[in-house]
């Protein structure tokens, strides 16, 4: 049987809700932007947030007003800092309303149905990403020795070490270990640097980057992820 870890942001649920929802109510009167493409552009910005302050090159308060400046001055509207941390303020209260989706829940029941090692890397800071799985109620289907987050395993996706932080702890073969994520650039490329297999849970449908390495398996659509997972723990 095979082994799945799953990427948690945008694969085991919506991240695009909240921000679409703080969007709605903060900014939509002042601009035709498209909700996704702004979300889309705001995940860019965020991984590159992220690694600024890893590296010591912007402060960890101004993380998130960075990210949302960037991508609305991306789609042609100027907002202050002040108007960004507005939109965090939203953004943090939809956050404690996240949800798994029922295809997803299904999906992870039979995981674990099946007998299935299963576990979790993700992005991100203890305290963030540990209140999101409390919020998602992860833990129902997750052992807490499965759940790793980037800033307790010491390397960050797309590094290979952060994956090869969990084989080593999870005693895993790559051979049989599949990662399961939705950005190309952080879950495939990192997995496959690692020599493990990949299924890109593109939901999105954005483009591959040119002359990258390929996924072992596409899928789109939460049914075409459920239906490759059956087959990887049958």
């Amino acid at each position: 049987m095979k082994k799945l870890i799953f990427d948690l942001d945008d694969t085991l649920y919506d991240l695009m809700e909240p921000f679409q929802k703080a969007h709605e109510e903060l900014f939509q009167d002042q601009t035709d932007a498209d909700p996704e493409a702004l979300f889309m552009a705001s995940r860019i910005y965020s991984d590159e947030a992220f690694y600024l302050v890893r590296e010591g090159k912007l402060p960890k308060e101004e993380e998130f007003a960075y990210r949302i400046q960037k991508t609305y001055q991306e789609a042609g509207l100027s907002i202050t800092r002040e108007d960004a941390l507005r939109f965090e303020k939203r953004y943090r209260h939809y956050q404690k309303h996240l949800h798994v989706p029922e295809g997803i829940q299904s999906m992870l029941n039979e995981c674990v149905e099946s007998g299935a090692v299963i576990g979790i890397l993700t992005n991100g800071t203890e305290a963030n990403q540990t209140k999101k799985m409390e919020v998602l109620g992860i833990r129902r289907w997750f052992e807490e020795e499965s759940i790793f987050i980037s800033d307790q395993v010491g390397a960050t996706k797309p590094d290979p070490k952060a994956f090869l932080a969990v084989q080593k702890a999870m005693e895993l073969d790559p051979k049989d270990t599949w990662f399961i994520g939705d950005t190309f650039e952080v879950d495939v490329d990192g997995a496959k640097n690692a020599g493990w297999h990949v299924i890109w849970f593109n939901h999105r449908r954005r483009k591959a980057p040119e002359e990258s390495r390929k996924p072992d398996l596409e899928v789109q659509t939460m049914k075409e992820l459920k239906e490759a997972v059956r087959k990887l723990i049958s």
